[in-house]
């Protein structure tokens, strides 16, 4: 994956329901730099970012897709791969979790069979998850693990069947 510029990349707090947590995105030549804070003050305890789905292929190479593949590197927490389609105007998302090992390189096989639909944190009913309706991915830091952290994302790759 080239990493997409930097205007088409975004954080998205829980400022946006009066918390306190923040982050930023750096692009860096080793790939997409996710970090910040996470406050648990006034309700928070997230931050996320987003970013435009830029892998190309037509739809019909995309259904011989088996897994996404990340290579991070992290500092020991908890993240959430997040991929976000045209039905999900109602703020969903297909997520798949992952826990990082702290200053090591490591590579994450996500199946697209295990991608749940998730609303604010709960588990929702929603059609399986179909790469071609992707039109972003996104990585949040949540389930009350407040502090600092920080993530690099070094590439994303499709795994064919």
């Amino acid at each position: 994956m080239t990493p997409p510029l930097p205007h088409q990349i975004r954080s998205i707090n829980d400022t946006v329901m009066g918390g306190l947590s923040n982050s930023r995105v750096i692009m860096t030549e080793q790939g997409i730099g996710f970090c910040g804070e996470v406050s648990l003050a006034n309700n928070g305890g997230f931050a996320s970012m987003r970013g435009r789905w830029l892998l190309n292929g037509d739809d019909q190479s995309k259904k011989n897709i088996a897994a996404i593949q990340l290579t991070v590197v992290g500092d020991g927490k908890r993240y959430q791969f997040r991929l976000f389609t045209a039905d999900n105007h109602d703020g969903s998302a297909y997520v798949y979790n992952f826990d990082t090992q702290a200053g090591e390189a490591i590579t994450i096989t996500a199946p697209v069979s295990a991608f749940s639909a998730s609303f604010r944190g709960r588990v929702i009913q929603k059609p399986p998850l179909k790469l071609e309706n992707i039109l972003e991915y996104g990585l949040l830091i949540g389930d009350k693990q407040e502090g600092a952290f920080s993530l690099l994302l070094k590439s994303i790759e499709l795994l064919e069947n």
